[in-house]
């Protein structure tokens, strides 16, 4: 795969994965929220708490299922990332909460995807 098409198809996850959290009842509150440590690709918010969302996508089994690209290094980065944002809203008083959206592509076919809340927590 080259990169412009994985690029091109990381963008196209993003968009449903933001269009199914819409769809949930969730606000949008960032799209790619990058600061020097890294990048979280949706940041949401419910009632209750702010979410953020990591996005994998595959368009085939060959390496893996989409949630298992996430790695102990990436969950470090994206709570890192977390911590930074909520710095910088000034809400480190609000519950948190970290979901995976894994997508798989099936050449022509509707999407199949997986929504996985607290996929991993603040100590992992």
């Amino acid at each position: 795969m080259t990169h412009s098409y994985a690029k091109e198809l990381g963008k196209k996850a993003e968009g449903l994965a933001e269009a199914f959290f819409i769809e949930k009842g969730y606000h949008v509150l960032e799209r790619n929220y990058r600061v020097r440590c890294g990048e979280i690709d949706l940041i949401l918010e419910d009632r209750l708490r702010v979410i953020f969302v990591e996005v994998k996508s595959r368009v085939s089994a060959k390496y893996g299922l989409p949630q298992e690209a996430i790695t102990y290094h990436k969950k470090r980065q994206i709570i890192r990332v977390a911590k930074w944002y909520l710095q910088e809203k000034g809400c480190l008083d609000r519950e948190i909460r970290f979901d995976v959206l894994a997508i798989r592509f099936h050449g022509i076919g509707k999407p199949t995807i997986e929504h996985i809340p607290w996929a991993f927590d603040l100590e992992e």
